[in-house]
């Protein structure tokens, strides 16, 4: 049974659209001008498309940019993390198995890969774009669950072509066109990206940041002050004196996470208890300069949560 959509706005089974041969040669050339250093598509397995989509509770597939090797370009992979069909914001929430994701090969990698070769993507962007803030770099984009089936049931191909392109307009890179590896001209293109509008939260949006939500809640006047110092000290776990793979872990569940205690009829009390136990003592630590307490209270914090509300 599928989840009941939370949105109106977007049917999240119908992102993706089929474009010309044209358009596509244009992204293409953009992004090979743009990053003469980055891999230019990847191989797609339709056999691992096929796997995420075998799940009825699945819209589409955000398919996110990873590296294996932060320092070699040509490491490019892609992990393929389906969503479900609720609609905290414009795209729909990622479904989280504890075993790991599929990749473009059809490799399943664990979770602590996964957070991994996300980070690399991210410190690899910065080296080509350091002036992008870390939250505006592009991670991946989401395609439907019909875009994607009328792409496997228009081919009997047994795996396709990933290409990135770059729109220069919206200062967009890694923009996704797939070909079926037998040359048929078909680009399917038009997803939604994320970061970015319109494809993830804006300010002042419905924000599937759990740490933004639970301080707005219970913080009152001092919301603000205490968000502001829990970025400040994200931003310091990015400059790898942490792990900053634990951040994309962060935001990759996030919105996952916030859908299921809001399930939870003492949802209220649990939210409390991670504000007292977690922000409120990890904001402490850090205005102690005990930084090394409140990333551990960060690791935990995590693993608690995952373990209790998403690995069910």
């Amino acid at each position: 049974m599928k989840t009941e959509m939370l949105s109106t706005v977007l049917d999240p089974t119908t992102v993706g659209e089929f474009i010309t041969e044209d358009y596509y040669r244009e992204l293409a050339q953009n992004f090979r001008t743009k990053f003469p250093s980055e891999a230019r598509f990847v191989n797609l397995s339709k056999l691992a498309v096929e796997t995420v989509l075998s799940d009825s509770n699945v819209s589409g597939i955000k398919f996110m940019n990873g590296l294996t090797d932060v320092n070699d370009p040509s490491s490019r992979i892609l992990v393929l993390i389906p969503a479900n069909y609720t609609m905290n914001n414009s795209l729909p929430n990622a479904i989280i198995n504890k075993d790991g994701f599929i990749t473009n090969t059809g490799e399943v990698i664990s979770l602590e890969k996964t957070w991994q070769v996300l980070f690399n993507h991210v410190l690899n962007f910065k080296k080509l774009d350091a002036g992008t803030h870390y939250t505006k770099i592009n991670r991946g984009s989401f395609f439907g669950r019909v875009r994607l089936m009328e792409l496997l049931n228009a081919t009997e191909c047994r795996s396709f072509i990933y290409h990135f392109g770059y729109i220069i307009e919206e200062n967009l890179p890694y923009k996704p066109m797939i070909q079926p590896e037998n040359q048929i001209t078909m680009y399917l293109e038009e997803a939604l990206p994320c970061p970015g509008s319109p494809g993830c939260p804006k300010p002042g949006s419905p924000d599937p940041c759990a740490l933004t939500r639970i301080a707005t809640n219970f913080a009152g006047k001092q919301a603000d002050n205490q968000l502001n110092v829990l970025r400040g000290f994200r931003d310091k776990i990015l400059q790898e004196k942490f792990n900053g793979a634990e951040i994309e872990k962060y935001y990759t569940i996030s919105a996952s996470l916030l859908e299921a205690i809001d399930k939870e009829q003492n949802k209220a009390v649990i939210f409390k208890e991670i504000y007292d136990k977690y922000i409120q003592t990890s904001i402490t630590s850090i205005n102690n300069n005990d930084e090394a307490t409140a990333y551990s209270l960060f690791q935990e914090a995590m693993q608690h949560l995952t373990d209790t509300y998403l690995y069910q």
